[in-house]
């Protein structure tokens, strides 16, 4: 294994989400003062609606990309794009036919956006996997910033002006515009995909249709999963109280997300490429592991220690109840970030049907215990607390259950390698 080469493109994608995030914070303060939390709270709903659809976005084929064979890269890469732009024009039909009966004075306006944000992930996540295969790590950090910035950008203009929920949504969907027409510049210019082949994508569909076909419940689950503290905050509270989870979630999200982001991408592509070499990736899946919990714990002592402080000067005193769901939610988002840093994991040990075991376990736990909420009254509080302790156990598990996974895969090979040393040692003996 090349550590050097490992950090070297772990630091490039840390570097640019990290610029990402830092463009964030520095946004905070000047968004917090031109944006309600009701405001915040209804640009959460939204992206919480579109990030269930945009988990499947590519019918799961962008993790294919970077485990396809030479030959069939482009098919996988043009598969996902065709792909992605059906899910989201289907998202955008969903969405109007509920819009319609529910809050049809925001016209056909909001449908399109959530269909166009889910087919720009989608394009994105296939794009991102592409260059990455390539050694383009430069560009794909780069192009987070660059929707970042994008996204403040129109958030603070428009502020200025209607300081609503769509100002805020309508950001977010130019920095997701902005992120592609980058990739896309960039995987032109550089690697020139040749013109969509129906073979191809044919081949490609077929070769890898079981391994997708297993994770899009998986993913889907996750979605739900991953977001549904946003809706159930709102079945239980008001849009106030989900936009103060919003911003908690967020700055909470600035320093995991990194990391998790980061060594997710880095990881998944090192170990496809070391079990194609070597037939196993223990040194990747232990040294990922070991850097993810490192830097989680740190970012877990800090978010402690200063969350508060740091919300109630920055943001200003209203924002103080986004501090301690902060600090309450921090274990599960640690515990989460460290296990979803090797969670690719399951895609390189063929093992797809680990993750919707996992998800599906996660989506029942989330329901039993917002039944319990309601069914006892619970403060909101009371009910993250719950949800953070329950799933720190939950995704420690799932991590504990890869490594190890992982290990005997390493002991096993390292076994037969054995057994062959010395049938061949035996075989060389002179007779006597």
């Amino acid at each position: 294994m090349d550590r050097r080469q490992y950090l070297r493109h772990f630091m490039i994608i840390l570097t640019g989400n990290g610029a990402a995030q830092a463009v964030n914070l520095l946004s905070y303060p000047l968004l917090a003062r031109l944006y309600t939390p009701q405001a915040f709270g209804g640009f959460a709903t939204f992206v919480a609606a579109s990030a269930i659809p945009a988990t499947i976005a590519c019918g799961r084929f962008d993790l294919a990309v970077p485990i396809a064979p030479k030959w069939g890269r482009y098919g996988v890469l043009w598969l996902c794009a065709f792909i992605a732009t059906g899910v989201g024009i289907l998202s955008a039909i969903g969405a109007s036919i509920y819009w319609y009966f529910t809050n049809g004075k925001l016209g056909a306006l909001l449908p399109f956006l959530l269909g166009l944000t889910v087919a720009l992930t989608g394009i994105c996540a296939a794009l991102s996997m592409f260059l990455m295969r390539h050694d383009r790590y430069r560009t794909q950090s780069i192009s987070v910033v660059t929707r970042t910035g994008g996204a403040v950008a129109i958030q603070v203009a428009f502020g200025l002006f209607a300081a609503t929920s769509l100002s805020l949504i309508l950001g977010f969907v130019f920095g997701l515009l902005a992120q592609t027409l980058l990739l896309t510049a960039d995987t032109w210019r550089h690697l020139s995909p040749r013109r969509p082949r129906a073979r191809e994508m044919r081949a490609m569909f077929f070769r890898f249709r079981r391994q997708v076909t297993m994770d899009i419940p998986s993913a889907l689950l996750s979605g739900f999963y991953l977001n549904i503290l946003t809706l159930f905050l709102g079945v239980i509270s008001d849009q106030r109280t989900v936009g103060f989870y919003a911003i908690g979630n967020r700055l909470a999200a600035v320093p995991l997300q990194l990391v998790n982001d980061a060594l997710s991408q880095t990881f998944f592509q090192k170990a496809a490429q070391a079990r194609e070499a070597k037939g196993h990736f223990w040194d990747e899946m232990k040294f990922g592991f070991l850097t993810s919990a490192a830097l989680s714990i740190a970012v877990l002592v800090g978010i402690v220690l200063f969350a508060r402080p740091f919300i109630v000067i920055y943001m200003g005193a209203r924002w103080a109840p986004a501090a301690k769901m902060l600090i309450i939610l921090a274990p599960m988002l640690a515990a989460m970030s460290v296990a979803q840093s090797v969670a690719t994991a399951v895609f390189v040990l063929r093992k797809t049907h680990w993750r919707l075991i996992h998800t599906t376990g996660l989506f029942a736990l989330h329901l039993i215990i917002f039944g319990i909420a309601r069914s006892l009254r619970l403060s909101v509080y009371e009910y993250l607390a719950i949800a953070s302790l329950t799933f720190v156990v939950a995704w420690i598990g799932y991590a504990v259950v890869l490594l190890v996974a992982s290990r005997r895969r390493f002991a096993g090979l390292s076994n037969i390698a054995v057994e062959v040393e010395k049938a061949s040692l035996s075989s060389s003996k002179p007779l006597a």
